[in-house]
């Protein structure tokens, strides 16, 4: 039999629906944990449990044996929800897979400090999806209500960080998904967490998935779970230290909604300053955060702005305040660049530090955007999240 026709029908580009049909794949191919697994689910879907659990408790092994450990524990829970277990049973594959896996990888080491008891209760609330290449999974600003385990495929996360949050997180702006990480930011319990990302799918993508009202539920009833799944949470959505990057703002910081004109002054390849108006988000007396709409930026400029801060490419700007005929000019550089969403539109965010002023100059300077705009201090605020992950991806 053709090993590329194999391959079709394990990525889902040729669905067989027939027994019949399939059958003879699986006397070809009696060790292949893939082709076992999809023929177990073809003899769960024609009420053939028993024979089902047989084949999924071999994929499983099989999985297992080959290193492909988050693939055995779905397949597991598959046999498992087709064929109500003995805790035993449990405490078998258990032990098995502990015997198989290494510490090392937060999402295996999840499953396997799991009790036979907890696993017990845990399997029948899972749940496994399968999705196409180009599969939307996550939309901005969407309520999150699933944490979901990637068992095989890969997507791509687009992250952003929206402005009403003050939480600072180690995240880079476009990451790739792949087997054993996981999505889906469910914890606090008690909180309405929004998404701050877009996830799509890049290859056929399947994922174990669990509610969270379902784990909030099962948590309230065993209490011991909670802290297994806050540990695993905590390591994809790490807090950052608490001692600032090199470029915090070290300054009493100012919340700051101003109208703002930036000048870009040319380098070497331009001849022009690049004009654009924005907002200030917050300042200091050594920089400020310059916020403008996306839509607003030209698309012959785009390619500019999104080059800006690779490698040592800092530029010069001018940062302009004007009040009727009067206008404040401070140079500076831009030491950052983002993006973030805010009022359900994307902005370009460029963090800029101001060439020393003197006290004089500081004080002048403050006064001025005080006329200009409205400004509340924040004594406490430390350097936000978007500077400290420019910061770690450099």
């Amino acid at each position: 039999m053709n090993t590329r026709l194999l391959e079709c029908i394990i990525n889902g580009s040729i669905v067989i629906n027939s027994l019949e049909v399939l059958r003879p794949w699986i006397t070809k191919f009696p060790n292949h944990p893939n082709l076992l697994r999809l023929y177990a689910d073809l003899l769960a879907d024609n009420q053939h449990r028993q024979a089902a659990a047989v084949h999924y408790d071999r994929a499983a092994t099989l999985f297992v044996e080959e290193g492909q450990f988050l693939p055995g524990v779905a397949t597991k829970i598959r046999q498992w929800q087709t064929l109500r277990p003995q805790k035993e049973e449990i405490a078998t594959f258990l032990s098995a897979f502990r015997n198989k896996t290494l510490n090392g990888n937060p999402t295996v080491n999840f499953w396997k400090n799991l009790t036979a008891d907890e696993l017990f209760i845990f399997y029948p609330i899972v749940e496994n999806a399968c999705y196409p290449s180009g599969s939307t999974l996550k939309q901005l600003g969407e309520v999150e209500t699933e944490l979901n385990f990637i068992v095989s495929g890969e997507l791509k996360e687009s992250n952003y960080r929206l402005i009403e949050d003050q939480q600072m997180v180690f995240k880079k702006p476009i990451q790739i998904l792949k087997p054993n990480d996981i999505f889906g930011a469910v914890y606090p319990f008690s909180e309405p967490n929004r998404s701050k990302s877009h996830i799509v799918t890049l290859k056929r993508t399947e994922l174990i998935r669990i509610n969270k009202e379902k784990l909030i539920h099962l948590c309230r009833i065993h209490p011991q779970l909670e802290p297994k799944l806050i540990d695993l949470v905590q390591i994809r959505h790490s807090k950052t230290p608490k001692k600032s990057s090199v470029l915090a703002r070290k300054a009493s910081r100012y919340s700051v909604s101003a109208p703002i004109s930036l000048e870009i002054l040319p380098d070497a390849e331009a001849s022009l300053p690049i004009r654009i108006s924005g907002y200030s988000r917050d300042l200091s007396l050594s920089g400020l955060c310059f916020l403008v709409s996306d839509k607003r930026i030209e698309e012959n400029r785009k390619p500019f702005f999104s080059g800006l801060c690779n490698g040592d490419h800092r530029p010069t700007v001018r940062v302009i305040l004007s009040i009727e005929k009067m206008s404040l000019s401070i140079s500076g550089k831009i030491v950052r660049r983002d993006k973030v969403l805010e009022n359900g539109q994307v902005h370009l965010v460029l963090g800029i530090r101001f060439d020393d002023m003197s006290p004089i100059a500081g004080g002048a300077f403050f006064a001025f955007a005080e006329s200009v705009g409205i400004m509340n201090q924040d004594s406490n605020a430390i350097a936000n999240s978007s500077e400290i992950r420019q910061v770690s991806e450099n």
